[in-house]
């Protein structure tokens, strides 16, 4: 039995993380049967985490943390998994991009929904706007020191969200020309790791109008917008409402 503990998500993203996203494409893809389950808060996810950081996924009873780490793990058990390109050079290329897409694209977006006080009002919105207040504020405080702890360890703490702004947006620039004739990055025909991590982040970016700036940038990019739409189609996931529906997918959910 396999099992996938996660962040719930909403309008049509399975997760509010990236990372949890990542993970149930790459399940998606190998097709083989899991259970997803929602946790919605930390005390929740401490009793499967000892950071209380997800994805976490359990297989025959060990739990393995960290997407990456979550990846190889599968990709030990399934050799042949249809993300892995067969020539080596390529494989190392999709590792950078996957490594890009997570370490700078995403945590950046991440910098900016909590730390950038314009888009950490809307996210506190979404999350707390029908809790009490103690909860609101409790939550408040508690995560937005999370985002701030981790951004002393990106060494990005106390940057102006202006520039982190821009280093998003030319990161997004750098994926789109990666593309190149895609449909997916380096011109592949088939998604890679990379272009997993790519994708998870980017459905998020208009989830419930959080990133306005970002996701106006995603759909000035046709490719940006047919990779992400490719790779919820191969995973025969859902495709979240702002982005609209993806060509042949299904509707997504664990066995």
């Amino acid at each position: 039995m396999i099992v996938l503990y996660q962040f719930p998500g909403g309008d049509g993203v399975s997760s509010v993380s990236p990372p949890c996203v990542r993970v149930e494409m790459a399940l998606r893809l190998l097709g083989v049967e899991y259970r997803r389950v929602d946790l919605r808060t930390r005390r929740a996810a401490r009793r499967v985490s000892v950071t209380t950081r997800l994805p976490v996924l359990e297989i025959d009873g060990e739990r393995i943390t960290d997407s990456i780490a979550i990846l190889d793990t599968l990709e030990r058990r399934w050799p042949h998994a249809p993300w892995i390109p067969g020539d080596p050079a390529e494989r190392v290329r999709d590792r950078a991009w996957e490594h890009f897409a997570n370490d700078h694209v995403y945590f950046m977006a991440h910098y900016l929904r909590w730390l950038s006080p314009e888009y950490r009002e809307r996210w506190i919105d979404v999350l707390f706007g029908r809790a009490p207040v103690w909860v609101r504020v409790a939550g408040r405080f508690v995560l937005v020191r999370d985002a701030e702890r981790r951004a002393a360890a990106f060494g990005t703490a106390g940057r102006d969200p202006d520039e982190i702004k821009d280093l998003v947006l030319r990161a997004v620039d750098m994926l789109d020309v990666a593309i190149g004739t895609g449909p997916f990055l380096e011109g592949r025909a088939t998604p890679g790791r990379g272009d997993l991590a790519a994708a998870a982040t980017l459905v998020q970016v208009g989830f419930r109008g959080t990133l306005p700036d970002l996701m106006e940038h995603v759909f000035d990019r046709p490719r940006l917008i047919a990779l992400t739409r490719g790779v919820l189609a191969a995973c025969r996931m859902e495709s979240p409402r702002w982005l609209g529906p993806a060509p042949d997918a299904t509707r997504s959910g664990a066995a």
